[in-house]
């Protein structure tokens, strides 16, 4: 051994100092203490080179020839079964160990593989050599393998976090339980139902607060006897010995049963039973929880009345009438008597609600139907079927006559104001009537035919007057009214209603300016229905504005292509309902349409007929003048027929008046008629206005028009209203 050191000391010397000779004359003793420590010992010199090891790291690294270690790295010894980077620590631990003072030691846990590839586990000293003058001159490593120990610290470790573990588990179990009896003893006092707990016989033996607000009866006054105290007589013993076979054959009862309080009081108690049972199920006691169910019952009792009547008036509602009214007609069908069914609506009562509040309209209607009540018989049946609409029927009414004075007592009843809030308030009402068996011998036709009628007397503007009876003609309209509604909507859902153009035409230059985009509805079958046919249906279902709308987008949409086609210059009109000027986001929706088609505002003229225009016109200027600022012009249609204020006109932002074709139509014939063309193209061309004749059919109509300084015409003369491709061609030809 102290020649190999001898023999290793020389291979280095010249990458050490000379002080290394110093630990080579040692080497016997050193080489004594290292083999006979059972550490692992190790000295290298300052280049991480061994020097010496001892017996125990011969053994334990599986390498017996020292030769192929003295004078070598670990980087030489061990690359064969440890990777760089654990080798990379090793020798960064003995770059701090050659770095420290004197005395001082670096200690560490290390894992290391031995001659078999295993992982073991060191716990290292390492410390730097110093020599007589104090230089460093190597470092040296003693080291202990501690992997049993330490597989039984870690043993250990999990031993006691499973201790730990366990006791926590078992500390939250008891926390847990302590909180749960808190909790039920919470619930047990504080629970809106009745408790009581009896033993096995029966016999009370704890009740809560509950218990008591519900009975009356204290602990004191319960506690040791049987709750058969709280028996009312209104169940028999058949009822008792059920609940109590209930209980023995299956541990538990529940239903509904009346109780006595100690007041004497019956009352209605929801009650559940159930038996406790002890390990080996042996029933110890009883639970019951009960609880007043008088409040539910009355509120069952509120909710089915108002199933069947109104909430507000308290009279029968819809099903509760058509409930009564087919009771009777079974009864006069028995005795061949005559029922007469009064439909009643009040006229205008929304403007009552909007003006003066829902709160007024309520108290208006309470007062009517307070009113009703007093002039009906007892075998009349009175309902509030709707909003503000009523149902009469008069059971044997007698003759036509007796009907018409008892509508009479209704109007009678109408004739004073109702006094509401310090209003006087007036109303009327239409009343519509059916009777049967004339009209129909169910309940259901005769409330549709009676509302028929009353409906009929509302379209024809007879509101207010006396009554309208039922007529089979009625049931005509109605159906081809809503056979029309269904139609139109369908329609606009399929994109059936579209654009048909009229040209505008200069009669100097025979060239088209502009087209007005008239409505067609183009069924998928290819028909097509004339304006007259569904324009007043759709005013009437509120339908236009629809209708409108979709012939605008459309148009825009045309206007685009034929832009891109050449035909820069075109105003195309498309007429507006009152509908879409009460819309506050019409103007928007019009400009936000122009701009995705990438059109100028200014191509866009915007037709309302004169008599539009008279209604509501402070609004219309405020709309008009919203729209114009934004570049899109305004034309009045059919001007002069709508009987308009020249002051109103002033102000309106209008760049076109358009004269009706009733006034063009004679003007060759009927000087008045050519004077009040000539009055209106002249006032026309002061206020510095566009002026268009309409419905122009003859050559020698526009001389005169001409000559009186109207020079844009639109009429068949030139071009009946054509379609989309038809009206493409003839402005290819003209333009």
């Amino acid at each position: 051994m102290k020649n190999k050191i001898h023999k290793a000391a020389e291979c280095i010397k010249n990458e050490t100092d000379g002080d290394t000779a110093n630990l080579l004359e040692q080497s016997n003793l050193i080489q004594l203490f290292l083999n006979s420590a059972d550490h692992t010992a190790i000295i290298k010199d300052t280049s991480f080179r061994y020097i010496a090891v001892n017996k125990a790291f011969l053994e334990q690294s599986g390498i017996l020839n020292e030769d192929k270690i003295i004078g070598k790295t670990i980087y030489e010894v061990f690359a064969d079964r440890s990777t760089k980077e654990e080798l990379d620590e090793i020798t960064k631990y003995d770059r701090i160990a050659l770095a420290l003072p004197k005395g001082d030691n670096l200690a560490i846990e290390l894992n290391l593989p031995n001659k078999d590839g295993d992982e073991r586990i060191y716990s290292s000293k390492r410390f730097a050599i110093y020599d007589e003058q104090d230089q460093v001159i190597g470092i040296g490593s003693l080291s202990m393998n501690i992997t049993d120990r330490k597989i039984t610290e870690q043993d250990l470790a999990k031993v006691r976090k499973e201790l730990k573990e366990h006791i926590v588990i078992q500390e939250q179990t008891l926390h847990d339980a302590n909180e749960n009896l808190q909790f039920m003893s919470h619930l047990f006092e504080n629970t809106l139902d009745g408790v009581i707990i009896t033993d096995a016989k029966g016999i009370a033996q704890q009740i809560n607060p509950a218990f008591t607000e519900i009975t009356g009866y204290t602990l004191d006054d319960i506690k040791g006897k049987n709750p058969r105290i709280l028996k009312s007589d209104n169940h028999n013993k058949k009822f008792y010995k059920e609940m109590w076979e209930s209980l023995t054959k299956t541990g538990k009862w529940d239903g509904e049963l009346w109780n006595r309080r100690k007041n004497g009081e019956i009352y209605p108690q929801r009650l559940s039973i159930t038996a406790i049972y002890d390990s080996n199920n042996k029933i110890t006691h009883y639970l019951g929880i009960n609880n007043d169910v008088s409040e539910l019952k009355r509120k069952d009792d509120k909710i089915n009345f108002y199933a069947y009547h109104d909430a507000l008036t308290n009279l029968p509602n819809r099903r509760l009438f058509s409930d009564r009214l087919r009771t009777e007609i079974n009864r006069s069908l028995k005795r061949s008597a005559q029922i007469a069914l009064l439909y009643i609506d009040f006229d205008d009562f929304k403007k009552v609600n909007d003006s003066l509040g829902y709160h007024v309209g309520d108290e208006l209607l309470k007062k009517f139907a307070a009113g009703i009540k007093g002039i009906i018989k007892e075998t009349d049946i009175f309902a509030r079927i709707g909003s503000d609409e009523f149902a009469i029927a008069v059971v044997d009414f007698g003759n036509i006559n007796s009907l018409m004075v008892f509508a009479k007592k209704i109007r009678k009843l109408l004739q004073d104001p109702f006094k509401i809030d310090g209003h006087d308030i007036f109303i009327t009402v239409s009343i519509g009537i059916s009777t049967y068996p004339d009209d129909s011998e169910t309940a259901e036709t005769l409330l549709q035919h009676a509302d028929t009628a009353m409906h009929q007397m509302k379209g024809e503007n007879g509101a207010g007057s006396e009554v309208r009876f039922y007529t089979s003609q009625m049931l005509t309209r109605a159906q081809n009214k809503i056979d029309m509604e269904s139609a139109i909507r369908k329609g606009l859902a399929s994109n059936e209603f579209i654009p048909f153009y009229q040209a505008k035409v200069d009669s100097e230059t025979g060239k088209v300016v502009g087209m007005e985009a008239l409505a067609r509805w183009v069924k998928s079958n290819g028909e097509i229905i004339p304006p007259g046919e569904f324009i007043e249906f759709a005013e009437i279902l509120n339908l236009i504005g629809d209708i409108d709308n979709q012939i605008l987008n459309i148009s825009i949409k045309d206007m685009a292509e034929w832009k891109k086609t050449g035909h820069n210059d075109l105003i195309v009109s498309v007429n507006v309902s009152s509908k879409e000027l009460e819309d506050p986001l019409f103007s928007n929706k019009v400009i936000e349409t122009l701009g995705r088609y990438e059109l100028n505002n200014n191509q866009l003229e915007i037709e309302i007929t004169e008599s539009l225009i008279m209604k509501n016109v402070e609004e219309k200027i405020k709309l008009l003048e919203t729209l114009s600022a934004t570049g899109i012009r305004i034309s009045i249609d059919d001007f002069g027929t709508g009987y308009s204020s020249l002051s109103y006109l002033k102000k309106l932002p209008i760049n076109t008046l358009k004269i009706d074709r009733s006034f063009v139509n004679d003007i060759l014939s009927d000087p008045n008629d050519m004077a009040i063309v000539s009055a209106i193209i002249s006032m026309a061309g002061k206020m510095g206005l566009n002026v268009i004749a309409e419905g122009v059919e003859h050559a020698e109509q526009i001389e005169l028009l001409r000559a009186e300084g109207c020079t844009i015409i639109q009429g068949f003369y030139y071009s009946k209203p054509l379609p989309k491709a038809e009206f493409l061609k003839f402005l290819n030809k003209r333009n």
